[in-house]
């Protein structure tokens, strides 16, 4: 951590990368390059030594007078985006389901759903807010990015200046497809199931459908532990599978 002034405190999937490049862009005139990938990994070894982080978030380990900006994500919908966008971004496809075993060092089990969801995505990310920390929705970046540049003054105690906000445009536009895609075939499905509505998901791959699962369970032990006991090995083809295998013991 080579600022003391400045720093960005995040879990996980919450685009901490990405703040941080835009803090260095706004507060130190840092050339930082919206790659194609809209990804923000590769720059943020530039920023170091004038944004500092915390990285998970700890509330417990700020450093004292540094002003702190936290991203998250207040959907608990949104809880597994960064998951899917792992994938979509580095690699432009989902792999198979050998292939996510391998990745995971999860031994294959009897099928991709029992192993992946046991030993992955049974705990819900944390995407609290931060009691000592500048919140700010990362939500806002998709459905209101205005408000979301507005918050990012508030912060910087500063109108944005141009080069920040094209920054900050261009990943808005990278990743807005992935948003949108994200909220059709996983956060509508979710809501399909909520309501015990029928909805097609025979066309989804496999991950997808992982997704639609871990966040409509959101780590609720009780729930994914019925859902992988009722489970029948078959394809998942519609809402309502879900919906009865992890509430047919109710």
């Amino acid at each position: 951590m080579g600022n003391s002034q400045w720093g960005v405190s995040w879990n996980p999937g919450d685009f901490g990368q990405l703040i941080s490049c835009a803090l260095a862009t706004q507060l130190f005139d840092v050339e930082i390059d919206s790659n194609s990938r809209g990804d923000s990994h590769l720059e943020a070894e530039k920023v170091g030594m004038y944004i500092g982080y915390i990285h998970p978030h700890d509330d417990t380990s700020l450093p004292e007078g540094m002003k702190v900006i936290k991203p998250y994500f207040a959907s608990k919908q949104l809880s597994y985006f960064s998951k899917y966008l792992h994938y979509i971004k580095f690699f432009g496809f989902f792999p198979d389901s050998d292939t996510m075993h391998e990745y995971y060092n999860v031994t294959k089990g009897e099928n991709f759903y029992k192993e992946l969801l046991e030993n992955i995505y049974w705990h819900v990310p944390n995407n609290s807010k931060s009691q000592n920390c500048f919140n700010i929705k990362m939500d806002d970046f998709y459905d209101n990015f205005n408000l979301f540049v507005k918050n990012f003054e508030e912060f910087v105690g500063e109108e944005i200046n141009q080069k920040t906000f094209d920054f900050l445009k261009q990943k808005h536009w990278l990743n807005l497809k992935h948003f949108e895609t994200f909220n059709k075939k996983v956060v509508d499905s979710v809501d399909c199931i909520r309501r015990q509505q029928p909805k097609d998901i025979d066309s989804l791959h496999d991950y997808e459908k992982l997704l639609i699962i871990s966040t409509y369970v959101q780590g609720n032990r009780d729930m994914t532990s019925r859902f992988l006991r009722n489970y029948n090995n078959e394809k998942l083809k519609n809402t309502m599978e879900i919906h009865n295998f992890i509430h047919a013991d109710n």
